[in-house]
């Protein structure tokens, strides 16, 4: 149904297209036909991009910089959440709580743990 993403989770460079969502119960984070990106809780909008009516055939990418960008049809970019912070592997998460928080690569650890290393 979208690409790069599961029930309540998307990935670097994964995309949600019009009428396509994430959902958390009782959040859905949605990409609406409107243009407008739009978190609910219960059918009650909590957030928006208020991008609606900027574009058609709207979709939202997580980019491979860590930004989430909203962009028209025709490829012009109408709302970004100004979060690149370079070239990584990203997800965007949308929590238990509500709250959707994009988290990054590990970029420093002890590497002290017995199972996993980081490069």
């Amino acid at each position: 149904m979208f690409t790069g993403a599961s029930w309540n989770t998307m990935f670097s460079g994964g995309s949600l297209y019009s009428g396509q969502y994430l959902e958390n119960w009782p959040y859905r984070f949605i990409m609406q036909g409107d243009c407008n990106l739009v978190l609910y809780k219960n059918g009650a909008p909590r957030w928006s991009s208020g991008t609606d009516g900027r574009g058609i055939n709207c979709y939202v990418t997580l980019q491979d910089d860590g930004n989430l960008v909203v962009t028209s049809g025709y490829g012009g970019v109408v709302w970004a959440s100004q979060s690149n912070q370079g070239q990584n592997t990203y997800r965007l998460d949308l929590q238990t709580d509500g709250n959707v928080v994009i988290y990054g690569g590990a970029i420093w650890a002890t590497c002290t743990n017995e199972y996993v290393s980081v490069s």
